[in-house]
């Protein structure tokens, strides 16, 4: 005959393992996101093949080019993050005096890419013809510069000769390019009341269309006034304007004011 004790031993062992079975079964964790592929997607493009960034720029170089209108490029260095990435697009906007410049990347999503740091330089022309003279800001990525127009950066046409085709004793041994059937105008101070005067020559190239002395405007005995000549360019080559300032009576002696430009007519 079972003992008592034996029986409620037992029992005890019975509930004891059913407790411990119903331990090990766990529900599942709803919690668990299946769609965790479709969330890092969004940070990629739309088409799904490339991701795009915005470029490193570790400094910018603002390049002010000799000529009229002035042109000015900015030269922005800096560096990608590895072998796959390159410059997508290079977008410049302007809101009043500050230029923005936006470097954008992109790099193919799928593809294994060399860890290694790629140095570029973008060179980038501001639209600037146009503005008026003042200082103007230029960002780059955040990276900041600027520089000033002495005066406004346009052409105007003056008498039917463009602004930038008029020299002055400014442009004395200076050299210039225009094309065949280009009109230029050369402005001379003179003063005729002294006995000095401009005597100007050509090469054959080049056509003196019109010879004019303009008198002073401030009405002061003894002032100076402007001599102007309108030149054409009719044939190409190296061609040249000389001048000499003098007394038409006196013999030159080579220590009188002279005025030189060259002209390479295309």
């Amino acid at each position: 005959m079972i003992k008592k004790s034996t029986i409620r031993l037992i029992v005890l062992m019975i509930i004891t393992s059913l407790i411990m079975l119903s331990g090990c079964t766990q529900a599942p964790d709803s919690s668990i996101d299946s769609d965790s592929d479709t969330q890092d997607n969004k940070s990629e493009s739309k088409d799904g093949d490339y991701i795009y960034g915005t470029a490193v720029v570790e400094s910018i170089e603002i390049l002010v080019l000799e000529s009229f209108p002035v042109q000015i490029h900015v030269v922005a260095k800096g560096y990608l993050p590895d072998g796959c990435t390159e410059i997508d697009r290079v977008e410049e906007k302007r809101d009043g005096n500050t230029f923005t410049v936006t470097i954008t990347t992109k790099r193919p999503k799928d593809m294994m890419c060399t860890q290694v740091i790629v140095p570029y330089e973008k060179v980038v022309p501001l639209d600037v013809y146009g503005l008026k003279a003042g200082t103007y800001d230029v960002n780059v990525n955040t990276v900041t510069d600027s520089f000033e127009l002495s005066i406004d950066n346009i052409i105007e046409d003056v008498g039917g000769v463009l602004e930038a085709n008029v020299f002055t004793e400014d442009n004395n041994g200076s050299s210039v390019e225009l094309a065949t059937g280009d009109t230029f105008r050369i402005k001379l101070n003179e003063n005729p009341t002294t006995g000095y005067q401009w005597t100007l020559e050509t090469t054959r190239g080049l056509e003196i269309m019109s010879d004019n002395y303009l008198p002073p405007t401030s009405g002061l005995i003894g002032a100076s006034g402007i001599h102007e000549w309108d030149i054409k360019a009719t044939a190409s080559g190296t061609q040249q304007v000389t001048g000499v300032y003098s007394r038409s009576w006196e013999n030159l002696t080579g220590s009188e004011q002279r005025f030189a430009l060259t002209v390479e007519v295309e």
